[in-house]
């Protein structure tokens, strides 16, 4: 006989695997539990029972999300490696962690239409920074003592201009194939893109000196947004 915990902890896995899509979909506003409950083929009571309502839902969803992009950035096999060797395995884990969860972005872009205030509910998504935040400290730290990268870098900035750089070329890919007249998603365009991003960030912190912002550049008004 099957224990009741396994059957619910698989009925909660196909609830949350279902709702991910229609939320990917349809974004927070525009999804339905009854749809949700359909796909899974379960009754919307069911989906209530588990998650408490919608918004307990898409919580329970960017949850699982979270711990399922930032697995994927491998932090453990990233430390055991040379620091410049280390940033380098981060910056690819990122990237491509973001392409294969396409649907994370979609999530995402949602949320932060709702401010992130579905993430500010919850108890798991931040604490499962601190550990990547630790992972890049530790990777600046040593590349310093051995005189590889600057000192005084700031991991918080660092994984920021990371993410933008990775985030912003899949999240924008329709756009920019359109704008630009080039399909982002080819592999030889994947490729070169993660070697100028690897390239771009090794830059950064290997540099001797940081330039100064002066007071005219920070005034400066930019040519494009």
């Amino acid at each position: 006989m099957k224990k009741a915990g396994v059957n619910s902890d698989r009925t909660q896995k196909l609830i949350l695997r279902h709702a991910m899509a229609e939320f990917a979909i349809k974004g927070y506003d525009g999804a339905r539990v009854d749809s949700i409950a359909r796909r899974c083929g379960l009754s919307k009571n069911m989906l209530y029972h588990y998650f408490g309502s919608k918004e307990g839902l898409f919580i329970a969803v960017l949850e699982d999300a979270y711990e399922t992009f930032r697995a994927d950035q491998q932090d453990i096999e990233i430390r055991s490696t040379d620091p410049v060797e280390a940033m380098q395995r981060l910056i690819a884990h990122t990237f491509f962690a973001l392409l294969e969860n396409q649907k994370f972005i979609a999530l995402l872009n949602s949320e932060n239409l709702h401010k992130g205030r579905h993430i500010r509910r919850s108890r798991v998504i931040r604490s499962l920074y601190n550990p990547l935040i630790t992972t890049i400290s530790e990777i600046l730290q040593k590349g310093a003592a051995q005189g590889v990268f600057r000192t005084n870098l700031d991991p918080v900035h660092l994984y920021v201009s990371l993410s933008a750089l990775a985030y912003h070329y899949i999240s924008n890919q329709y756009t920019l194939n359109m704008a630009l007249g080039i399909d982002l998603m080819t592999r030889k365009h994947q490729a070169a893109w993660l070697t100028y991003i690897t390239d771009l960030i090794l830059g950064y912190c290997c540099a001797k000196a940081a330039k100064k912002t002066t007071r005219r550049q920070l005034s400066a008004r930019p040519i494009m947004a």
